[in-house]
């Protein structure tokens, strides 16, 4: 009999040391402790994925990425690097993933528990894709607690018949191509996290500097969930 949907669910946490507008910042620091090592901390309180695995490149720069995933007992991956979605598409084969949640690691606010809302949603639904990492279909939510997921005969069938090179750097975007046959789905955010004006991921160095302030001015810490970190944002922004 087939297993049940989703099956073993791997989660790839997308990362590297090359960024262009942010060369660097995966060890950048955040309240003393390395970006990535937010991102991968919060994961492990997840419930509902039976495997974190870094995917990262092969690239000697990547070695300390590695060393830190490890040191944190987080299981790695490496391959291309301007190829993301063969990256991806070779992690899920090797940690045998019926679905696969993508994490991009520039978030380090991300929740374990909003991760494991979106792998309930996706199993009981009949969508191909769901995400709710951002505010997409409608959903509401800030930026930067979710994720993607998608069925890993989906991941590999994207990897075999995508060749743009805007495919297999960005993995999941062939899916919303205008005229993509795939269904696509987002789950509402609660109202806690229904501000889709607010965003928390680190593109540049100015963005890390608003989260670090935003971390000293208000105590979080590694165990503070997406709810209190947007309750803290907008404590800021209420008028005098």
């Amino acid at each position: 009999m087939a297993e049940r949907r989703p099956g073993r669910v791997v989660a790839l946490v997308q990362a590297r040391m090359g960024s262009s507008r942010f060369p660097g910042k995966m060890l950048a620091p955040l309240a003393g402790r390395p970006l990535l090592a937010w991102v991968l901390e919060r994961l492990k309180q997840a419930r509902r994925l039976d495997a974190l695995v870094l995917a990262t490149t092969d690239l000697p720069r990547d070695a300390a990425l590695v060393q830190l995933a490890h040191e944190l007992g987080v299981a790695t991956f490496t391959g291309s690097e301007a190829d993301v979605l063969g990256r991806f598409a070779q992690a899920a084969r090797q940690f045998q993933a019926d679905t696969v949640v993508r994490i991009c690691a520039d978030n380090p606010f991300i929740d374990g528990a909003v991760v494991d809302q979106l792998v309930d949603f996706y199993a009981a639904s009949d969508c191909d894709y769901a995400c709710n990492h951002l505010d997409r279909l409608g959903s509401g939510f800030a930026d930067g607690f979710g994720a993607e997921i998608l069925s890993a005969s989906l991941l590999q069938g994207l990897d075999a018949r995508c060749t743009e090179p805007r495919h297999r750097e960005h993995v999941t975007i062939a899916v919303w191509d205008e005229g993509a046959p795939w269904r696509r789905a987002a789950p509402k955010a609660p109202p806690a996290l229904a501000h889709p004006e607010l965003r928390f991921d680190v593109d540049e160095p100015a963005h890390l500097a608003e989260l670090q302030s935003l971390v000293e001015r208000h105590g979080l810490s590694l165990q503070s969930p997406a709810a209190a970190v947007v309750a803290a944002r907008l404590k800021d922004h209420l008028p005098a």
